[in-house]
């Protein structure tokens, strides 16, 4: 299996610049989303986190915890249900606050990307925001076991992703599959990150 840990040499300037971030951002303002309405399924929202880097930009993520209920040591993006009356990408940005700590002014929204339905009943819609500055976390003990960065970069390579076939409820599905040094992911992380690097694609 080719290394995957590398990143953009410091002698080649990483494609995803800040003008790739300019174009990233005009393309995701002029498309809208896909908005599902499905009433009887629950409703929750996730941030995609870019975090600036020396080297260009990184995107955040959770390993969840092992004492959760449901979906324990998985890695997913910051978020979590949305409370009533609350507005779906305010329900993100509060979630990365309290599950990371990414004060709320710290995090500009540049596009919402389309809805997903999980197995597990969510009605998940993501969202890709930009973070000013770096931070340092503050993980919430009973939901996040550690967080991690991944370079955009590391995931511009031919390799990327993987697509296995998972079996669920007697039946096979494909799914995406993105590795970095010991992390794999996979599940709705992986479809929400594919969905968001088809975008990073035509902005590099």
């Amino acid at each position: 299996m080719p290394d995957l840990r590398s990143t953009t040499p410091d002698s080649r300037p990483p494609r995803f610049d800040s003008a790739a971030l300019t174009r990233l951002r005009t393309i995701l303002s002029t498309r809208p989303a896909i908005e599902i309405e499905a009433p009887h399924l629950k409703r929750a929202a996730v941030l995609i986190p870019l975090v600036p880097t020396n080297h260009g930009w990184s995107i955040l993520f959770s390993l969840r915890s092992l004492n959760l209920a449901a979906h324990s040591g998985q890695i997913s993006f910051p978020g979590g249900g949305v409370e009533a009356g609350e507005a779906l990408d305010a329900a993100a940005i509060r979630e990365a606050h309290e599950e990371v700590g990414i004060a709320t002014e710290r995090v500009e929204v540049i596009g919402r990307l389309d809805d997903l339905v999980t197995h597990s009943g969510f009605l998940v819609a993501p969202f890709a925001g930009v973070i000013d500055q770096r931070i340092d976390y503050v993980l919430q003990a009973s939901e996040v076991e550690e967080v991690f960065e991944v370079p955009i970069e590391a995931f511009l390579s031919p390799h990327q992703p993987e697509v296995r076939y998972v079996p669920f409820r007697n039946k096979r599905y494909p799914a995406y599959f993105y590795r970095y040094e010991q992390f794999e992911i996979w599940g709705l992380t992986g479809r929400i990150l594919k969905h968001f690097l088809d975008f990073v694609w035509r902005a590099v």
